[in-house]
């Protein structure tokens, strides 16, 4: 995949580059804000007519920018599913879900902007529903182990009891894997008893970030594996999952 501005002479006179940068927004009611932070590499730091930023190995094709664009200026070509991390660190990946996932659904936050707080980010769903967030390129059972000391340690510090978490990986485990057996003993401690766990990757954020949709539906959208295999998920969501080995 590849990203390349339509036409050079608009993008020459844009003056708000919201490619690069966005507004942080703080929810009403919340002590949340979402991140101000457009590119998760900085390769993009101003107006990409400036710099071209797209042909250096730093840029990673999220399509944060496309989505971004005011002038709907910018495009992508060549589209293929292998997302590229190389260049992305841990704050980069957080910066990367939880733009994705703001897009998507009514509001998220990257937490990381508040250091009091330990989860990777925060998602309001809709139907006063909300899910704690868990960022990691591939170490699934290090967020499933957060997401679990999330639900227990802000239990009853929000208006509404927050009732699932999300993991944002590279690559979605593997049928068997450990994981989901750690999941599915959560289930048989009292205080968690009624939690779930979805799990999904960047390039299908990427994906449902690129082409919106204003009926999106947390728990159709994203893999909850003791509801379903991982073969039933991906044919039913239509899109080919690279699968952890």
């Amino acid at each position: 995949m590849s990203i390349s501005i339509i036409d050079i002479e608009v993008c020459r006179k844009c003056k708000k580059e919201t490619c690069a940068f966005i507004d942080r927004v703080t929810k009403s009611g919340t002590v949340f804000t979402s991140e101000s932070t457009v590119c998760p590499t900085g390769v993009l730091q101003a107006n990409p007519s400036l710099q071209n930023p797209f042909i250096k190995k730093e840029c990673i094709d999220c399509g944060l920018c496309v989505g971004h664009c005011n002038k709907s200026n910018l495009q992508i070509t060549d589209h293929v599913e292998v997302f590229n991390l190389d260049y992305c660190n841990s704050i980069g990946l957080t910066i990367m879900a939880l733009n994705y996932l703001n897009r998507i659904f009514p509001f998220a936050a990257n937490s990381k902007l508040n250091s009091s707080i330990l989860f990777d980010g925060y998602v309001e769903i809709g139907g006063e529903k909300e899910a704690f967030v868990e960022v990691d390129e591939k170490d699934a059972l290090e967020c499933c182990r957060n997401l679990l000391g999330d639900f227990l340690l802000y239990e009853g510090q929000f208006s509404s009891e927050v009732g699932m978490g999300l993991i944002v990986l590279e690559k979605i485990p593997p049928t068997g894997s450990n994981v989901y057996t750690v999941i599915e003993k959560m289930h048989t401690f009292p205080r968690l008893e009624g939690k779930e766990i979805f799990f999904t990757t960047f390039s299908f954020l990427r994906h449902l970030f690129l082409n919106r949709s204003d009926n999106v539906e947390f728990e159709q959208i994203f893999f909850n594996p003791m509801k379903e295999s991982l073969d039933v998920y991906c044919n039913r969501v239509k899109f080919k999952m690279e699968v952890a080995v």
